[in-house]
């Protein structure tokens, strides 16, 4: 993988941003509530400075209570490891978007937020009604699963308008993606990323194998999990493309899941109403 072309592209386009080595820490850290030393976790979150304001500055807005939250581990402390973990990847996301770093002209960057977030309120659902993962977890993993398409908005402009002109012809994302992209995909891209940053292996695998939920027998359920919201949300995607491509999901993986197709159909009505009320919350103005 890192001697790929494209790899070695992205490489060279010196677009992409550094991640510090200890967000990833963190993130392992607030996987792991029960082993939580929020010592060491503030430690390693103020060594990202952006970061730090940005919990505190998100709490301070949203907070219902009497007096200012001054400090990170007030902050932390309020929130909790889940909701931190929340809100440190959807940064993570943020800072990746193309709508504030994104380069392509033809690709619509706010447009396929729609359909990341649409991915993260499918997974939340799902996951939910199956009580095989944790709801909120599978949320914030939503948002950041299609991290390969970011990173090639910002540091590939070209080859991502070059994808997306294929896929307004009716070609699916990942077919035209290994056309262009001499037969890798953005899940790949996006896998390597994870693996740069030292991002949790579980989120490296949810994004690397969201799209091949049968590559091999040890694909985890939240894996499986994510490619069903995904392929719920994809359709979507098109419809707000106006194209009138419909992504086949396995029916394997419904059955694995024990979902039957009329709470896929259910999802897939709500979908819309519920993008646009996450929308207007999650707008990451930091």
């Amino acid at each position: 993988m890192q001697n790929h072309p494209i790899i070695k592209l992205i490489q060279e386009s010196n677009y992409l941003p550094k991640i510090p080595k200890a967000f990833g820490e963190i993130l392992n850290m607030l996987l792991k509530p029960c082993e939580f030393n929020i010592d060491e976790c503030i430690e390693k979150f103020s060594n990202i400075p952006e970061l730090e304001s940005t919990l505190i500055q998100i709490l301070n807005y949203n907070s219902k209570l009497n007096r200012e939250i001054l400090s990170l581990k007030d902050a932390v402390l309020y929130l909790g490891a889940k909701n931190t973990r929340i809100i440190a990847i959807a940064y993570i996301t943020r800072l990746l978007l193309p709508n504030r770093n994104g380069r392509a002209k033809i690709f619509n960057n706010e447009i396929y937020w729609k359909h990341c977030i649409g991915t993260s309120i499918a997974s939340y659902m799902i996951a939910a009604e199956t009580c095989l993962c944790d709801k909120d977890k599978m949320f914030t993993y939503g948002l950041i699963h299609d991290i390969g398409v970011t990173v090639l908005d910002i540091c590939l402009p070209e080859h991502l308008d070059k994808i997306h002109t294929l896929q307004l012809k009716g070609l699916h994302q990942i077919a035209a993606g290994k056309i262009v992209l001499s037969g890798l995909t953005h899940a790949e891209i996006g896998m390597w990323i994870c693996k740069e940053w030292g991002l949790p292996e579980e989120i490296a695998e949810i994004v690397g194998y969201h799209h091949t939920p049968f590559i091999n027998s040890q694909v985890s359920d939240e894996v499986r999990l994510m490619y069903l919201a995904d392929s719920i949300s994809t359709n979507y995607y098109e419809k707000l493309l106006g194209n009138k491509t419909t992504f086949i999901y396995s029916d394997r993986t419904r059955e694995l899941l024990n979902i039957s197709e009329a709470f896929i159909e259910d999802i897939a009505k709500k979908l819309p109403k519920e993008v646009d009320k996450v929308n207007r919350i999650i707008d990451f103005k930091f």
